[in-house]
């Protein structure tokens, strides 16, 4: 991956822990952790012991830090080192409140700022399968004690989250294509403000006319895809941000909308970017094959257990846990 690709990754990611959202899969999946995904983490951290050092791997803003803080009342001597590539914005943190959990930005898994043998274990949520392996993998391996373990969850590519991602970038390219919603938006802007002065009639005049048609047909055809849409959840938060745009031009001119209409586009450039890498990056069965041979050659005295992670919407993702044999 080259240096552009990493430095836009970065970007994107940290524009969208900026925002505030606490996990990679804030839209649609606010449950993760009160469903199953929040019971596969209870168990593993229930057992940890009163005295022990854990890394979480792509953080974001904190999500399993801050479960395992509330789970412990933050009274155990559990110490949280919390690495992630971008930069984050977790709004909950209080050094002062927290001050057994470390926030690491600008990390990248296969170059763990710790020591050999420094955690009593190590997890990840929707994070691990962005890195690059085998050497992240490696990574885990060098800077966990003997006797640690793991857990992660993975992204699987027939889950539901990977299956809304895809729908979205179908969203996403269609939003940005020319003639797009934001496209013909901001062509029709300039002429929707003249004729608010009275200067124009937008039926009349074969340009205006033109541009408000194609935003029409635009608008319309965005209207269709919600309907038979499975997850309609962007195209109709779109729909809206650009029809209040278009409501708010007066007559003295379109140029903050215009303005506003680009911030809209950036975003959804940013959002298109992180979908492309949630599909990308789902966890195959080739893949999770590699993830068990590296660690079963690095930790032979340890078991691997693998399975889907499902609940009411179907598959959400693969769960992984790494435990020593004779603890």
């Amino acid at each position: 991956m080259n240096n552009s690709v990493e430095i836009a990754r970065q970007r994107a990611w940290s524009t969208y822990w900026s925002a505030g959202a606490l996990h990679s899969c804030a839209d649609s999946f606010e449950r993760n952790y009160s469903g199953v995904i929040g019971e596969f983490w209870r168990s593993r951290f229930q057992s940890l012991p009163r005295e022990c050092r854990v890394l979480d791997l792509a953080t974001g803003n904190g999500a399993l830090p801050l479960l395992l803080w509330e789970l412990t009342h933050g009274q155990n001597d559990v110490r949280i080192d919390a690495v992630d590539f971008a930069q984050v914005a977790p709004s909950w943190y209080q050094p002062t409140l927290h001050p057994a959990i470390a926030f690491h930005p600008g990390v990248a898994m296969e170059q763990l700022p710790f020591a050999d043998s420094t955690f009593d274990f190590v997890v990840s949520q929707f994070g691990l399968e962005y890195a690059r392996w085998p050497q992240a993998l490696h990574e885990i391996s060098r800077v966990s004690k003997p006797g640690a373990g793991a857990a992660f969850v993975m992204h699987h590519p027939d889950s539901v989250i990977v299956r809304v991602g895809r729908e979205e970038l179908r969203h996403l390219a269609l939003l940005l294509s020319t003639e797009g919603l934001l496209d013909s938006a901001r062509l029709v802007m300039p002429w929707i403000a003249h004729a608010r002065a009275g200067r124009i009639d937008l039926a009349q005049g074969d340009e205006a006319a033109r541009s408000k048609q194609a935003y029409n047909r635009a608008a319309g055809h965005i209207s269709g895809l919600i309907d038979a849409s499975p997850a309609p959840d962007l195209l109709i938060e779109m729909r809206a941000s650009v029809h209040s745009l278009l409501a708010g031009i007066g007559a003295g001119g379109a140029g903050p909308q215009l303005a506003q209409l680009e911030e809209l586009r950036q975003g959804l450039c940013a959002a298109e970017l992180r979908a492309a890498e949630l599909v990308e990056h789902a966890v195959d069965s080739q893949r999770l094959k590699e993830l068990m041979e590296v660690f079963q050659v690095a930790r032979p005295d340890h078991s691997i257990a693998c399975e889907p992670i499902a609940q009411a919407e179907g598959t959400l993702g693969w769960a992984v846990s790494l435990q020593p044999l004779n603890p």
